[in-house]
């Protein structure tokens, strides 16, 4: 059953159905298995709505050679407090060749939601030094429950976390995944916008999705619609209170034609901005 509210993104599973070929016909290839370690670190609530966290990969005694990983994290469910929830990376922050940029978000392909990423084939020299795979981001159109994410590595179902390393050798330990995220808060002022911003969205041109950011610098009854050019409501995004903050949203064009739209931010009740973005099937 799906959570009411919670976005779900589907994932290109051919690819992990490829992922996992490679690995069945390599993981019995004589060679002897590296030691990692790969953990949560940094996580940080940004915000009511805004949670980031590191992960990160290094070698026990010796490196190795990372040729592709893909990793799933189960969650508190309850934390999205009936909001909708996207999960995605921070362009520029892996310190990794083989980026994860394949796909990000939340699978339920399992029935469970989960928190996904992958990469591509590569090749990736890990150290005994902490390496970041990448910084994440969840954000919630809703402020979140008051109760523990608890993300953690899952490795049951379909899309789980699973690593190979030279010639696609299936190298995955389970006991090797540290999970206890802990989440500093950040509390200081300057933390938050200093004011109310709507952002560009991206990408654009767009098909078949796009997001949509914003900046609110105190909590706000807010409305995020979309036009077309001729005025007319398209779909009603948001009309809820969200908390101070920066947000994004994600719009999917599902059922409409190729063009131009227009999407329009109100916070209690005051235009904030209008931006026009296009739709190219």
């Amino acid at each position: 059953m799906i959570i009411p509210g919670l976005l779900i993104r589907k994932l290109n599973i051919n690819f992990f159905r490829f992922l996992i070929i490679l690995t069945y016909l390599y993981s019995n290839v004589g060679q002897s298995q590296p030691d990692y370690n790969m953990s949560l670190a940094n996580g940080v609530k940004i915000s009511e709505s805004i949670i980031e966290f590191d992960v990160m990969i290094k070698g026990i005694d010796s490196s190795f050679i990372l040729t592709s990983y893909q990793c799933s994290f189960s969650f508190n469910r309850e934390v999205a407090n009936g909001g909708e929830l996207t999960f995605t990376y921070i362009d520029g922050s892996s310190q990794l060749s083989n980026l994860p940029t394949f796909g990000i978000g939340i699978n339920t392909y399992d029935g469970e939601p989960k928190l996904t990423f992958a990469s591509m084939a590569g090749l990736d020299q890990v150290t005994e030094s902490d390496l970041v795979v990448g910084r994440f981001r969840v954000v919630n159109s809703f402020p979140f429950a008051n109760v523990d994410p608890n993300i953690a590595w899952s490795f049951g179902g379909f899309v789980s976390t699973i690593l190979t390393g030279d010639a696609f050798q299936n190298i995955t330990k389970p006991i090797n995944h540290t999970s206890n995220l802990t989440l500093s808060t950040k509390t200081h002022d300057t933390d938050l916008p200093t004011d109310y911003q709507l952002l560009q969205n991206y990408p654009n041109p767009f098909n078949p999705s796009t997001k949509i950011g914003f900046s609110l610098k105190s909590e706000s009854t807010v409305k995020l619609v979309v036009y077309n050019l001729l005025g007319e409501m398209i779909q009603e995004l948001i009309n809820n209170d969200i908390a101070a903050g920066n947000h994004e949203f994600t719009f999917n064009s599902d059922g409409l034609p190729s063009g131009s739209y227009v999407y329009r931010l109100e916070a209690n009740n005051k235009i904030i901005g209008a931006k026009k973005m296009m739709l190219l099937k």
